[in-house]
């Protein structure tokens, strides 16, 4: 029997190729996958897999079959808590609509990096539009709440009525009534305020230059004297932040002012980041300090005016020449929910001056029961006004609202929210970190023996927290915030934008300065 003709060159190649592609497309579908189910991990998303699976096969019956229309739920604001919250509803149930001023959701931890140019703010962005698509999205502010005829009103003579109302519209920065706070300070808690500021820096620069040039050495010297007040973990991260580009860019860039920067921080608590542990506060204290901050514990702000700072500490009262003053001291309410509480009234349990007082389950005290809703710094649920929290009040509370759980929204006895803390962390310069992460939130059983003890450690109190510093700390803290990104879009532009800084440095100019008008 003749053998059979052997392939002819082409053939073979052309087979060889479609094996090969055949295998680059398993193994790109599996990392793709694996990639996805990691990113789920990660976001607490995990239940969404198992959620459509017994919707599709095991008769998760819509609750809305009978009905013509869909229940309306409202969402005020575009934060964390909000979209976490819209994030986990089913468009099949519920007919969405999120209210807010502002189009976009704005990754919060990497504010900061954006006021010195690590990180460009169109890059730490989310419009609304984009990220849930399946909401109606309205960009105008809410003005009041009918509570009986269960109403929203907003600018723009916009009226929605309502089924399930989730306010998450967040804080404002708090002045605590300290003369000159609000007129001579920059803010840092919104993108606007970071582009505000970086213009403000960049320009003062320029002038300090100038003023150089014209022998005005006192007026530099006031003008380069950045001045930050907290020591919480947004005016740590802005000094570590500062002094990268004025160590790493500015001096080369503005060698005959270079002398004269100056960063001071000023802290009334007598340590800084008081939420971690103290030794953690004084490791910070002393690497800003070797990074030629100067660090004033104790110091009180009495008030402020255009040229000076008036600081009360154990000495006496001093004053301090400042050129920008960055005040991230704190947080408090907003004019619309402080007008809400009082219009619930203290009769009704709306006894806190810092927000609407939920219950266990995030229901606003005084209201009809799992008709309104609170999340994020707005409420007052005894857990700390962070990013952390609020995101996992909106994974909570998207949770009750889904199929098989919808009877827990008016419920009494239903599982309250159990708020795991996973760490903190705070950016200190000189591409280090402090980070403090919690064992339990991070550590299963079974996975070794190494895992195992020390869970079990963890759980007896004989490791309450697991510290690292330095470097190590600050790769943690740049894989923690970089997987919470949103969408492949943000992590695109923040990875390019942490590329391009580490390759050439941090721009010396901004767009936003625009051009130098005559005198």
């Amino acid at each position: 029997r003749a053998p059979a003709p052997r392939p002819d060159l082409s053939e073979r190649m052309l087979r060889k190729l479609a094996r090969r592609t055949r295998n680059v497309a398993i193994f790109g579908g599996v990392a793709y996958a694996g990639i996805m189910v990691t990113d789920m991990m990660i976001n607490d998303d995990l239940d969404d897999i198992s959620y459509w699976y017994k919707k599709k096969f095991y008769g998760y019956k819509s609750s809305m079959a009978q009905k013509q229309e869909l229940k309306k739920v409202v969402i005020l604001g575009s934060g964390w808590g909000a979209l976490s919250f819209a994030r986990k509803l089913d468009p099949n149930e519920y007919a969405v609509t999120i209210v807010s001023p502002r189009p976009f959701f704005f990754y919060t931890p990497l504010l900061v990096g954006s006021t010195t140019g690590v990180v460009s703010p169109g890059a730490i962005i989310e419009p609304i539009r984009d990220n849930i698509p399946q909401c109606d999205f309205l960009r105008v502010n809410c003005k009041d709440i009918d509570m009986e005829k269960k109403k929203v009103f907003c600018d723009a003579e916009v009226t929605l009525d309502y089924d399930h109302l989730v306010i998450a519209v967040g804080a404002q920065p708090n002045t605590f009534g300290i003369p000159g706070v609000q007129e001579h300070s920059f803010f840092l808690k919104e993108i606007e305020h970071g582009r505000k500021l970086r213009k403000e820096m960049l320009d003062i620069i320029e002038r300090a230059d100038v003023a150089f040039a014209a022998g005005k050495l006192d007026k530099v010297k006031k003008m380069l004297n950045f001045v930050v007040v907290g020591g919480g973990p947004t005016g740590v991260e802005f000094c570590g932040e500062f002094s990268d580009f004025i160590q790493q860019d500015l001096i080369r860039r503005y060698p005959k002012i270079a002398p004269y920067f100056k960063v001071t921080l000023v802290e009334a608590l007598p340590g800084l980041l008081t939420m971690f542990d103290k030794s953690v506060g004084k490791y910070v204290q002393e690497h800003l300090e070797s990074q030629g901050v100067e660090v004033k514990l104790n110091a009180m702000v009495k008030k402020v005016d255009k040229d000076n700072i008036y600081l009360r500490d154990k000495s006496g009262e001093t004053a301090l020449e400042y050129g920008v003053m960055v005040w991230v001291a704190g947080v408090g309410m907003r004019p619309f929910t402080k007008n809400l509480v009082e219009k619930i009234g203290k009769e009704k349990g709306q006894t806190d001056r810092r927000g609407l007082l939920v219950d266990e389950c995030l229901r606003v005290m005084g209201t009809p029961l799992g008709e309104v809703f609170a999340i994020g710094d707005c409420a007052v649920s005894g857990k700390p006004p962070t990013a952390q929290v609020a995101f996992q009040q909106g994974k909570y509370l998207g949770r009750m609202f889904r199929l098989g759980c919808q009877h827990s929204i008016t419920d009494p006895g239903a599982p309250p929210f159990s708020y795991l803390h996973q760490g903190s962390m705070a950016y200190i310069g000189k591409a280090e970190a402090a980070t403090e992460l919690n064992p339990n939130a991070l550590i299963k059983l079974g996975r070794s023996s190494v895992t195992d003890h020390l869970w079990w450690r963890s759980l007896y109190g004989e490791v309450d927290q697991l510290r690292v510093m330095g470097f190590m700390g600050f790769a943690i803290w740049r894989s923690v915030y970089f997987s919470k990104l949103f969408s492949s879009r943000n992590r695109w532009s923040v990875a390019s934008d942490w590329s391009k800084t580490a390759m050439f440095g941090r721009p010396a100019s901004s767009s936003a300065q625009g051009t130098c008008e005559a005198e």
